[in-house]
């Protein structure tokens, strides 16, 4: 209720005023003083009584009541802002249980946590002698286009070793892979690259394999083929060949790892398929395949192949030239553009002319240029909507106004 204590003391003392006319109630007297305490103790019970009406209702709830709501029915709500969990919230209420439905994949993906974290590894830690072997796809472990190794039935005793830089404690390592013929890759670790200790193996999978093990202080991984299925004589090699897309190494973590955002693309692959598209980017495989394994636990028995990723982030930097740039709220308007970006959803489009409005509600004029580069090549011009597949998601680079 939108009354102030000054509006429920007036309203008082014309009350007393018409049952009483010869009172005194002037700023100063005890009457007066006894008149403001009680308006404002009742204005205390609206505010209270107003604060118990919004916590009946989700989209009026504080943080503490959405997060006492999820708990109540065994939500995990980890890891998520007030606006996330209050659009988890809003999708569990209206989007009940059926056992396939794209919101039942987005809620069970939402559900799903893994431990540990994957270290940030960059293309010079990697070396070796695997077949086709590229450090800047070996780093890139959610990029099934572009395969990081290559092995087939000549390759085994050869490797990829990862340089961490320093010692670090570990406890596992994943291997992202497109094959479907058998093979096993032995993990070992090392602190000189000279003597090796073996910690474990992963065997070839198609999509994602990992192996774990106790945790252990290491500079050098090594990533050794030690066997992999012979091929029948009908077979040709170079189409059998065990494909790597990515590797991961993890370390322990004070908290788990959860998605914050899911977005299903039901029958993306074909028909009984399932791509759920995970946000944060900075999400590991390991964490993508326990979402997995929790959508295809929960999930309706039938052939189905389920998918996880995260969007592809296409970054757009924009160089904004704007008349008069001495009239322009320059705070304003980079505040407009960072909320636009942070609003736009896989496959959604970039609207260049929603910039020039920005520029105009901030103070420029209606004569702003907008650049774009996009993944940092050359600026153009653009006036268009540039459109993104629903696995790419656009992100803001630099932002120069000119």
């Amino acid at each position: 209720m939108s009354v102030t204590v000054d509006q429920i003391l007036q309203r008082m003392i014309v009350d007393a005023k018409n049952y009483n006319p010869t009172i005194k109630i002037s700023q100063g007297t005890e009457t007066y003083i006894r008149f403001a305490t009680a308006a404002s103790a009742i204005w205390g019970l609206y505010k209270q009584m107003d604060w118990t009406l919004d916590q009946i209702f989700p989209t009026t709830m504080n943080q503490e009541s959405l997060e006492q709501w999820a708990n109540d029915r065994g939500l995990d709500y980890s890891n998520l802002t007030a606006s996330e969990l209050l659009t988890f919230i809003l999708s569990y209420l209206r989007n009940p249980k059926s056992g396939g439905k794209p919101s039942d994949y987005e809620r069970w993906a939402l559900e799903a946590s893994s431990t540990g974290k994957a270290i940030g590894l960059e293309s010079s830690m990697i070396s070796g002698n695997m077949p086709d072997l590229n450090a800047a796809n070996a780093v890139k472990p959610h990029d099934r286009e572009n395969i990081a190794f290559t092995c087939g039935s000549s390759d085994t005793e050869k490797n990829v070793v990862i340089d961490l830089g320093n010692s670090k404690e570990i406890f596992g390592i994943g291997l992202g892979f497109i094959t479907k013929r058998p093979a096993t890759f032995g993990i070992y670790t090392s602190d000189d690259a000279q003597t090796w200790t073996k910690q474990g193996k992963v065997d070839a999978a198609y999509w994602w394999a990992m192996a774990t093990f106790d945790s252990v202080s290491t500079r050098y991984v090594k990533v050794e083929l030690e066997e992999i299925e012979a091929l029948e004589s009908w077979q040709t090699e170079a189409l059998n060949t065990v494909k790597c897309f990515g590797v991961e190494i993890y370390v322990p973590s004070d908290s788990n790892e959860a998605p914050t955002s899911s977005r299903c693309l039901k029958n993306h692959y074909g028909v009984g398929t399932v791509l759920m598209l995970m946000g944060p980017s900075s999400l590991s495989m390991r964490c993508c395949e326990a979402i997995r394994a929790k959508c295809e636990y929960e999930g309706p028995v039938a052939p189905r192949e389920i998918w996880v990723n995260v969007p592809v982030e296409i970054t757009l930097s924009l160089r904004v030239t704007v008349r008069n740039l001495q009239q322009l709220d320059e705070d304003g308007f980079r505040e407009d553009v960072n909320k636009y970006f942070a609003d736009l959803e896989p496959g959604d489009l970039f609207i260049p002319s929603q910039i020039v409005v920005y520029a105009i509600k901030n103070g420029g004029e209606n004569a702003t240029t907008i650049e774009v580069s996009k993944n940092s090549g050359e600026y153009q011009v653009e006036t268009d909507a540039i459109e993104s597949y629903p696995t790419e998601k656009f992100v803001l680079g630099n932002l120069v106004v000119q």
